[in-house]
């Protein structure tokens, strides 16, 4: 489908779009402003891809159930210090980049308890505060699955609409894990379907929080499966081996960004509460999400 075809399928749908194109470096800072703006095409402006993108899908309705476009509520996770990485009495899927592991304070603070959902989502787009996603996505249909083919920006866009913001790299882990060094958010117990909607499951997507038994200690959901969820941190391989103990929140520059938790497509070794994963600002895929912290 071409750019006027998209632009005029939103229109149809009372949605206002505004499209430009932008290039520069990959590279970029954690103080580079990547949250976009009222009705732009957040992925080309953010992605310092120089491509000239199409400006996503237009959602298959324009009107949900009000009641699911509500933000999530959110967990109030303490003040508490806890190991950051991997714990090797515990995994033996250790990878480099989540060593050394370290002792990390983190403040108090609140999360999201799901992942931020297509209904959600939507409410964001119709206020112009959001752009359409990267691929096909109905609210009406599947208002409680995860958001997902959207890009960095987009995701800050939505917790910025929310008076939230992307939580740090060091408190995901920390919401996800809690203190005693457990491989997986429900603890040592083997990984299956019941715990996780991963890779072997077979499927797509599911609504957020059909995996009770996957629940992190504080009581978040799907912190590993359905979709891997943005954090605001940058990525290094080696930023663990000199990190701040206190609230860390990632180096100043980097080519991509931190995701964490694993989705459905991707294997078990991804769903382990320290393993570490990176994003270019600009990708997006079916199973790429996010949940806000505040």
């Amino acid at each position: 489908m071409g750019r006027v075809l998209y632009v005029l399928f939103a229109a149809s749908l009372g949605f206002g779009v505004v499209y430009s194109a932008a290039c520069g470096s990959p590279s970029v800072k954690a103080s580079d402003n990547l949250e976009g703006g009222s009705g732009t095409n957040i992925s080309n402006q953010d992605s310092g891809s120089g491509k000239d993108e199409p400006p996503g899908f237009p959602p298959a309705c324009s009107d949900a159930d009000p009641a699911k476009m509500v933000p999530n509520p959110l967990v109030d996770i303490p003040e508490g210090t806890f190991t950051m990485g991997c714990n090797p009495a515990v995994d033996q899927e250790c990878k480099p980049d989540e060593d050394p592991p370290h002792s990390v304070h983190v403040s108090s603070f609140t999360i999201d308890k799901f992942e931020v959902t297509l209904a959600q989502y939507l409410a964001c787009v119709k206020d112009a505060k959001c752009t359409f996603p990267k691929c096909e996505w109905d609210p009406c249909k599947n208002p409680d699955h995860p958001m997902a083919c959207i890009v960095f920006g987009q995701a800050k866009s939505y917790c910025d609409f929310v008076g939230k913001r992307l939580a740090t790299e060091a408190e995901w882990e920390y919401a996800a894990r809690g203190t005693d060094g457990r491989k997986y958010p429900w603890g040592n117990e083997a990984l299956d379907c019941a715990h996780a909607n991963f890779l072997d499951c077979g499927g797509g997507p599911t609504p957020v929080g059909s995996k009770p038994a996957g629940a992190s200690p504080f009581g978040l959901f799907d912190m590993a499966g359905n979709a891997v969820e943005f954090t605001s941190d940058l990525y290094s391989a080696t930023y663990y081996q000199g990190s701040p103990n206190d609230n860390p929140t990632g180096p100043t520059e980097g080519e991509a960004y931190v995701g964490r938790g694993g989705g459905f497509l991707s294997e078990g070794v991804w769903q382990r509460a320290s393993a570490r994963d990176f994003y270019e600002p600009w990708y997006s895929r079916v199973s790429m999400g996010f949940r806000c912290a505040k």
